[in-house]
């Protein structure tokens, strides 16, 4: 009897994890996705718990629990495996379509194991601070 191993479907493929996303959003990205060969993965509260690289793996095991109420963090997206010319067009053609997403975030070696809730928490501190200074800058 031979062993089977579940292979990552999404092993190389570009990726949004979406948090919150809202529905002209959601379908914006569903129309930007062929061009890049995208898959768009929404990411559930109940998702919270697991690490960036395990939501977009076949099979998963929660990292910890962590359920987040679904308004917990403004939209995000976090784009796994694109390349970089490629991050820059698509971020240029959400610009153009008036996407808004407030937070964005690429996969990186660094953030890869992070909880996604985590993750959101972060990139909501750094968007935090950004806006602030931007401000700041503007006075």
């Amino acid at each position: 009897m031979k062993a089977h191993i579940a292979r990552n479907q999404n092993a190389g493929v570009p990726l949004a994890l979406g948090w919150n996303l809202s529905a002209g959003d959601r379908g914006k990205l569903d129309g930007m996705a062929p061009a890049f060969g995208m898959k768009v993965l929404p990411v559930s509260p109940a998702d919270a718990g697991k690490t960036v690289a395990q939501l977009g793996e076949v099979e998963t095991r929660s990292a910890r629990t962590l359920v987040l109420e679904p308004g917990a963090y403004p939209s995000a997206l976090v784009l796994a495996n694109f390349k970089d010319k490629d991050v820059d067009t698509l971020l240029d053609l959400m610009k153009q379509a008036q996407v808004n997403i407030p937070l964005k975030a690429v996969v990186t070696p660094a953030n890869r194991s992070w909880v996604f809730g985590d993750l959101l928490a972060h990139l909501q501190e750094e968007h935090t601070a950004f806006t602030a200074a931007k401000e700041t800058a503007k006075a």
